[in-house]
């Protein structure tokens, strides 16, 4: 009867310390796990932001035409739009005026609209896609 009560008392200190080595240990796993992970949230983070940067922005198409006719609408641009960005582009075999820089499709739409009031032929770009060399 005495045995039984040491062995109890041992098998409960051994079992309340591997219990509390496997807490340990699960502990550590976990805290790693949540290191790895905010690792990956930081490269996704950058990845993200590395293709927004790459995919361009939606862009106003004004006119399409001669030179002379892209700057011509240029110099006349309405004073709502004279403030965003705009460039002339060649595009064989036409000069082309564009506006804005625009980063939601959304956004673009609406101003989309605004535009045509005045510039009937005005069409909206999609972005394009830069390809990285590899």
């Amino acid at each position: 009867m005495r045995y039984k009560k040491y062995f109890f008392l041992s098998f409960l200190a051994c079992t309340s310390a591997l219990s509390k080595a496997q807490e340990t240990i699960s502990d550590v796993i976990r805290d790693s796990l949540v290191l790895n992970t905010k690792e990956k949230h930081a490269e996704l983070l950058e990845a993200y932001i590395n293709y927004n940067k790459a995919k361009g922005d939606y862009r106003i198409q004004i006119v399409s035409g001669s030179l002379a006719t892209a700057n011509e609408t240029l110099k006349n641009l309405d004073k709502s739009f004279s403030d965003w960005p705009n460039s002339i582009d060649f595009e064989s075999p036409s000069f082309r005026l564009r506006i804005g820089n625009f980063k939601t499709r959304l956004e673009a739409e609406r101003m989309l609209i605004a535009v045509r009031k005045k510039y009937k032929n005005a069409v909206l770009l999609k972005p394009q896609h830069i390809q990285k060399d590899q």
